[in-house]
């Protein structure tokens, strides 16, 4: 049974469920202070419909009802830790749409995916432990912390995983059983998933999409892939590398299309 979620006001006030104090900080900070996903041209105009797939606990979710009221936001969360304090969040803060808990891939059907209680933002299809740490490493480094403290507070976290079971989900079949004609935003943050996701988008759709934002693992290629699928289907494509990030395989690619 998937327990309550504990809450946390927020520096400008705002009150959110959330699984971890320090993640739902650093989202905060992503999201709200840095604007990571409204860059390089990105926006939400009124009325806009918005996906956000990987939704975790939902701040961007929450990011795009504030920004912009009025948008309808259809988030997707396969953990059911995290699921919940997406839930409450959206009943709390009255975000119209609807919220799933399933995973967005390149086909519908049952996955088995890698779910850690104590870094929730990593949990995936792709979980390596030993990738993790590293991860958790260079982040610790280049937000600071001396080598000594970043080791103490690896030892310090709790090397524990769970393997659960999730649905899956296109979103071209999503697009077509919701009636979806136009998508303001697609934002993507699925931990090395987001190639599988971009596949489950039929050609007929791309049309409806106005711009993308995801995180990319550029892992055998990956992000040259995106970046061309994305140009492909008629956007103009940026792509960054956040300083937190540098030595990682993390890059955000934001897409849009020309006005009019």
């Amino acid at each position: 049974m998937t327990s309550v979620p504990e809450t946390l006001r927020l520096p400008n006030g705002t009150t959110v469920s959330h699984i971890n104090v320090s993640e739902a900080q650093f989202l905060y900070r992503e999201i709200f202070t840095e604007r990571c996903y409204l860059r390089n041209g990105i926006e939400l105009l009124p009325g806009d419909v918005v996906f956000d797939v990987g939704a975790n606990i939902g701040m961007f979710t929450l990011f795009a009802h504030l920004e912009r009221p009025g948008v309808t936001v259809h988030a997707f969360e396969p953990a059911p830790t995290p699921f919940a304090a997406l839930r409450a969040n959206v009943i709390r803060h009255g975000v119209p749409g609807r919220v799933d808990q399933c995973a967005v891939s390149d086909e519908a059907g049952v996955r088995t995916m890698t779910f850690y209680p104590d870094a929730t933002l990593m949990s995936g299809f792709h979980a390596d432990a030993t990738s993790r740490r590293e991860l958790l490493r260079t982040l610790g480094l280049n937000g600071g912390y001396s080598s000594e403290d970043v080791d103490i507070m690896l030892a310090q976290l709790p090397d524990t995983s769970q393997e659960l079971e999730t649905t899956t989900v296109r979103l071209s079949d999503v697009i077509a059983e919701r009636g979806i004609t136009a998508i303001g935003l697609l934002k993507i943050d699925v931990e090395k998933s987001e190639r599988r996701v971009l596949a489950g988008i039929e050609d007929a759709d791309w049309p409806r999409i106005r711009q993308v934002v995801a995180e990319v693992h550029d892992t055998e290629g990956a992000l040259g892939e995106v970046v061309a699928l994305l140009r492909g289907h008629g956007f103009t494509v940026v792509t960054e590398q956040e300083p937190l990030f540098a030595g990682t395989d993390i890059h955000q690619v934001a897409a849009r299309r020309a006005a009019g």
